[in-house]
C-alpha cells in the first residue's frame, strides 16, 4: 500500500507544482518579455496562454482526485482496514478528530476556491490579472499547507514553526522552479521556428535564469534546515532507509543543478550574445539545445518528486534505528590517541583545502579552468586519501544505533547489579581488568575506566556485549541478557568511567560541566513526586547522601540553612541510605528539609560510584561509603561540585556552599542540557 501511498502524494505535489510553477512563469517570465519585445499580440502568446489555461485545469483535477485517494489511503492507515472496508464513519472520524483531517478540509477549500479563479481568468486576452494573481497564490498556499500533514508538523515549539516554515519555502522555491521548466521548453519550442521571435527566447531565458538562481539558493538552505531536523547527522544518511531516500535526492538534485549551471554557464550567453538580425541557422542550434536541457531538467525534477513521494511514508532518520553498512567509520578521536598521525592529518587536510580553492576559482572563472579543475580534482582526491585512513576505525551494524535505554538511575542500578553477576569476575569490581581469573586471560580484560573505553560509540559496546570480541576472551551475552539489560549495563559503564574521572571533583564548581547527573524519579516526605530532570532550568539541586546517624548534625544544619538557600534558587534533596531509616536518629527538629522516600534507593546506589576520591580509602577499587556526601547540581543538569564529610573543611561551613551556589547562580550556561541517552 505505501507504494500507492507514495505515487499519489507526489502525482499531488507535481499537480501543484504545474499549477503554481507555470502560473508563476506566466506572470513573472512570459508576459513581461512579450510586453518588453513588443510582440503581445503576436500567436505565440496566444498559444501560452490556451496552454497554461488547460495546463491550470487538469493538474487542479488532478490535485482534487489525488487528495481523494490520499485521505482514503490515510483513512486506511488509521482504521486498520483495507480501502473496500472502511465506511463512512471511518472517514468521518479522521477528518473530524485529527490533524490530517482538519489539514485535508483547509487544503480541499483552497483547491475548490483554485477551481473557482481557474475558470474565471482569460489567460487568451491577457485581462483579469488580478485572478491569475490568485490563482497563483492559491497554489502556494495549497503547498504551504502541505508540511501541515508530513514530518515537518512532528516537532513542539519553535522548532515546529521552523521546520515548517522550511517545510514551505522548500516547496514553493522547487515548485517555482521545477513547474516553470515545462511551459519555458514550449516557449523555447515556440520560438525557435521565426527568427523575429529571438527576442522572446532571450528575454524569457534571461528572467528564468534569475528566477532559477533564486530557487536554487533557497532550496539549498531550507533542504539543509529540514536534513538537520529530519536526518541529524551524517551516519543517519547512511544508516536510515529516510537517510538513503534523501541521498538519492540529494544526487538527481545536483545533476539537475548541473545541468541548469551549463545553460545559465555555456547556453545562455550564447543565446543572448546573438543580435537580432540573427538567423535560423544560427540561432536554432542553441535553442534546441537549451530545449532538450531543460527537458531533461524537468524529467530529473519529475524522479525528485517520486523519491519526496516515498520519503513522506518513511520514519524521518532521525526517529529511526540506524543500521551502519561499513566495517570502518572515521573518527576525530584517533588523532587524540595517536598524536604522531596530526602532521599527516594537517597535510593531508591543507591539500584538500587547497584543491577546493581551485575549484572555486575555476567555477568564478579566476583562473583557466581546465588545468584548475584538474589540480582542484587532483589536490582534494589525494588530500582526501591521506587523510582519511588515519582517522578511520573499526565500525559495526550497531555502531550508531541509538540506545532505547535512557540514563536512568534505574537503568544504571541494574547495570550495576549484571555488571557484578556477569562481568566482576574478569573486569573487575571498579573495572580496572583485575578481575580474579584475568591473570589467565591473553589478552587481559580491558579496563573499562580508560579514556579510551569513552571513545567508542555506545552502539560499539553494545555489538561487543551482544557478539563478543573475536580473539579475545570477550564473550557475547546477546542470548544470556536481554536487549535492556545490555544498555543497562552500557549505562552502568558509562556511570563507571566517569566516577573513575570525577576522583578530583571538590567542594569547589568546576569550570566546565561534564558529569552528567543521572536522571531519578522521587517522593519525599512532603509527598511531592517529581525528577530529577524536572529541576532543569530552575533551581540548582543540592543532592545529599546520608547514613544514621553520622549525618544528624549536618542534616539539623542544613535543615537550619534552608530558607537561605531556597532564597539563593537551591532545592534539596536528601537520600537516606537505608529507606527504613529515613529520620536520622536525633533529627526530629527537622521543619523545612525534604528526605526522599520513595525511589531513593537507586538513586543512592547510583550517586555512590561517583564517591571515590585521591583519598587513601576513596582510592580503593571498592572504597567504603562514605557516611555523609553532598553534590551540587546545576540548573543544565551536571554535577558541579562534591563534598565528602571528613575531607577537609569543605562545606561544614555553611558560608562555603553559599558561595559555590552564588558562583553557579551568576553562571551562563555554556553547554546544552545532557541527552537522556549514552552515546
Amino acid at each position: 500500500m505505501n507504494g500507492w501511498a507514495a505515487s499519489i502524494r507526489s502525482l499531488h505535489i507535481l499537480s501543484l507544482f504545474f499549477v503554481a510553477g507555470s502560473s508563476a512563469f506566466v506572470l513573472l517570465i512570459a508576459r513581461p518579455a512579450f510586453k518588453k519585445s513588443g510582440m503581445e499580440s503576436l500567436d505565440i502568446a496566444q498559444r501560452l496562454n490556451r496552454f497554461q489555461l488547460k495546463l491550470v485545469f487538469w493538474a487542479l483535477l488532478t490535485a482534487f482526485l489525488t487528495l481523494l485517494l490520499g485521505l482514503l489511503f490515510q483513512v486506511a492507515v488509521i482504521s486498520g482496514r483495507s480501502p473496500e472496508q472502511m465506511t463512512l464513519g471511518d472517514i468521518g472520524s479522521v477528518i473530524t478528530g485529527t490533524q490530517y483531517g482538519a489539514v485535508w478540509i483547509t487544503r480541499l477549500s483552497l483547491l475548490l476556491l483554485s477551481f473557482l479563479f481557474a475558470m474565471s481568468d482569460d489567460w487568451g486576452r491577457g485581462e483579469r490579472r488580478t485572478s491569475s494573481w490568485t490563482n497563483f497564490l492559491l497554489a502556494c498556499a495549497l503547498l504551504v499547507t502541505l508540511p501541515w500533514s508530513g514530518h515537518a508538523a512532528a516537532g513542539e515549539g519553535m522548532v515546529l514553526l521552523i521546520q515548517l516554515a522550511a517545510d514551505a519555502l522548500h516547496l514553493v522555491a522547487a515548485a517555482l522552479w521545477l513547474g516553470g521548466l515545462l511551459p519555458l521548453a514550449l516557449l523555447l519550442h515556440w520560438t525557435g521556428g521565426a527568427a523575429s521571435a529571438l527576442p522572446i527566447a532571450q528575454e524569457a531565458t534571461g528572467r528564468f535564469s534569475l528566477l532559477g538562481l533564486a530557487c536554487v539558493s533557497l532550496l539549498v538552505i531550507t533542504g539543509f534546515l529540514n536534513a538537520w531536523s529530519l536526518v541529524g547527522g551524517f551516519a543517519a544518511l547512511l544508516g536510515t532507509a529516510y537517510g538513503r531516500l534523501l541521498l538519492t535526492k540529494l544526487g538527481v538534485m545536483l545533476l539537475l543543478i548541473a545541468l541548469a549551471g551549463f545553460n545559465r554557464q555555456s547556453l545562455k550567453p550564447k543565446l543572448l550574445a546573438l543580435s537580432s538580425q540573427a538567423s535560423l541557422r544560427e540561432f536554432q542550434p542553441i535553442l534546441g539545445g537549451l530545449k532538450r536541457n531543460v527537458v531533461a531538467e524537468a524529467v530529473l525534477g519529475v524522479l525528485i518528486l517520486v523519491v519526496v513521494g516515498w520519503m513522506a511514508f518513511t520514519p524521518p532518520a532521525r526517529h529511526s534505528q540506524l543500521t551502519w553498512p561499513f566495517s570502518f567509520r572515521w573518527s576525530w578521536a584517533t588523532v587524540q590517541t595517536n598524536p604522531r598521525i596530526r602532521p599527516e592529518i594537517f597535510f593531508g587536510t591543507a591539500l584538500a583545502a587547497f584543491g577546493f580553492v581551485c575549484l572555486c576559482a575555476a567555477a568564478l572563472r579566476r583562473a583557466e579552468r581546465p588545468w584548475t579543475i584538474g589540480v582542484g580534482l587532483a589536490s582534494v582526491a589525494y588530500g582526501a586519501a591521506v587523510t582519511l585512513p588515519t582517522i578511520s576505525t573499526d565500525a559495526y551494524p550497531t555502531t550508531y544505533m541509538r540506545p532505547s535505554v535512557t540514563y536512568h538511575a534505574i537503568s544504571v542500578a541494574n547495570g550495576l547489579h549484571l555488571y557484578r553477576e556477569n562481568c566482576a569476575l574478569c573486569h573487575g569490581v571498579a573495572g580496572y581488568g583485575d578481575g580474579p581469573v584475568a591473570e589467565d586471560l591473553k589478552p587481559k580484560p580491558a579496563d573499562l575506566t580508560a579514556k579510551h573505553t569513552g571513545d567508542h560509540t555506545a552502539g560499539d559496546l553494545f555489538w561487543w556485549l551482544s557478539e563478543g570480541i573475536p580473539g579475545k576472551a570477550m564473550p557475547g551475552f546477546g542470548a544470556a541478557l536481554s536487549q535492556e539489560e545490555r544498555w543497562d549495563l552500557i549505562n552502568f559503564m558509562r556511570a563507571l568511567s566517569a566516577a573513575e574521572r570525577a576522583r578530583s571533583m571538590a567542594p569547589i564548581v568546576e569550570s566546565e560541566p561534564w558529569l552528567v547527573a543521572p536522571d531519578f524519579s522521587y517522593r519525599t516526605t512532603r509527598g511531592e513526586e517529581r525528577t530529577l530532570k524536572d529541576h532543569r532550568q530552575e533551581r540548582i539541586v543540592l543532592l545529599v547522601l546520608f547514613t544514621r546517624p553520622q549525618s544528624r548534625e549536618r542534616l539539623v544544619q542544613i535543615d537550619q540553612a534552608y530558607a537561605k538557600l531556597k532564597s539563593l534558587g537551591v532545592e534539596v534533596l536528601a537520600i537516606p541510605q537505608d529507606e527504613r531509616e529515613l529520620i536520622p536518629e536525633g533529627a526530629t527538629r527537622l521543619h523545612d528539609l525534604a528526605i526522599v522516600t520513595d525511589g531513593g534507593q537507586e538513586a543512592f546506589e547510583v550517586y555512590a560510584l561517583f564517591r571515590r576520591s585521591f583519598s587513601a580509602e576513596g582510592s580503593l577499587p571498592d572504597p567504603t561509603m562514605p557516611p555523609h556526601v553532598e553534590f551540587l547540581i546545576d540548573r543544565q543538569g551536571y554535577i558541579r561540585a562534591r563534598w565528602i564529610s571528613g575531607d577537609g573543611v569543605g562545606w561544614t561551613e555553611m558560608k562555603n556552599l553559599f558561595r559555590e551556589v552564588e558562583r553557579l547562580s551568576g553562571e551562563k550556561p555554556s553547554v546544552l542540557a545532557p541527552d537522556e541517552h549514552v552515546h
